[in-house]
This record gives C-alpha cells, structure tokens and sequence, in this order.
C-alpha cells in the first residue's frame, strides 16, 4: 500500500521506517506496548487508519478505544512518560546524529512532506473534537512547513 500511495519515494520512507523499526522498535519497547495495553480496562485496539496515518504512524502506534476511568488514565499517563524516556534516551545517543556533511535541504524536504501528511492525518480528528477551530490547532500540532524556517514568504 505504501507503493500505491507514495510511489518512487515509497521506497526512501519504507527503508527508513525498518531502519527506525530495527533500531528502535527493541523487543523491550515492543513488550513494554503490549504490556500497557494488555494493562487497560476494556481497551479496543484500533487498527484502521487512512492513508496519512499509514504514511505518518510509527511502526510501534497503538491507538485504542477505552473507556475513562482513573486505572486507564493514570496507565495512560505513566506510558506517556516511559515512552517519551524511550525516545528521548534513543534519539539524543550520538549514533543517531545526522551524518556529517549530509545535505540539510534533505532533511527540510523530507520534514516538510511529514508535516504535510501529518496535517492531513490529524485534521479529521481534530476537525471533530474542536470543530472549527480544528484547522488551526491542527497546523500548530503538525508544524511549519520549510519556509517557516527562514520567515516564509518566498
């Protein structure tokens, strides 16, 4: 499907995201996902998703449906911040810094297209929890575009 979607360039995001799935997605951060769901009251595993989120979702996305209650919201909250010490503890090891002399217009090219297709990802969802204002908050969460680094306008 990603073929079909992205073409050519199916090829450049489908290599990085297996590169990301070997390199992040340990079988320590796959248990600790199945753990946290198995963990929920009454959670339904979502696995549908359009095709922005098929473009944008990490190999590791969980989306459920669960029901509010003070067990699921406090799990929600503790794997929030183990996951945010995951990523964060993995993306600042020096490893995974850009290698040197790798053309930096690459990477707003790259980002600009994930921003975009992040947009279009998130905008139903938040056109139906925020109605009008769902548009705008939608641009903030996903981002400026490459001209936003250097004040737009060109």
């Amino acid at each position: 499907l990603e073929g079909a979607v992205l073409g050519r360039d199916a090829f450049t995001y489908s290599g990085n995201r297996k590169e990301f799935e070997t390199k992040f997605g340990t079988p320590e951060v796959e248990s600790f996902l199945s753990s946290t769901v198995a963990s929920l009251e009454g959670a339904v595993v979502n696995t549908e998703s359009n095709e922005f989120e098929l473009l944008t979702n990490g190999p590791l996305c969980v989306k459920v449906t669960m029901s509010v209650t003070d067990g699921n919201v406090a799990t929600v909250a503790a794997a929030r911040a183990t996951a945010a010490d995951y990523w964060l503890t993995w993306a600042l090891e020096d490893i995974h810094d850009h290698r040197p002399g790798a053309p930096i217009n690459s990477q707003y090219v790259y980002d600009t297209k994930y921003r975009q297709n992040c947009y279009a990802a998130l905008l139903p969802y938040y056109n139906a929890a925020f109605g009008a204002d769902g548009g705008d908050l939608c641009a903030a969460e996903s981002g400026p575009l490459d001209e936003g680094y250097v004040g737009g306008g060109s």
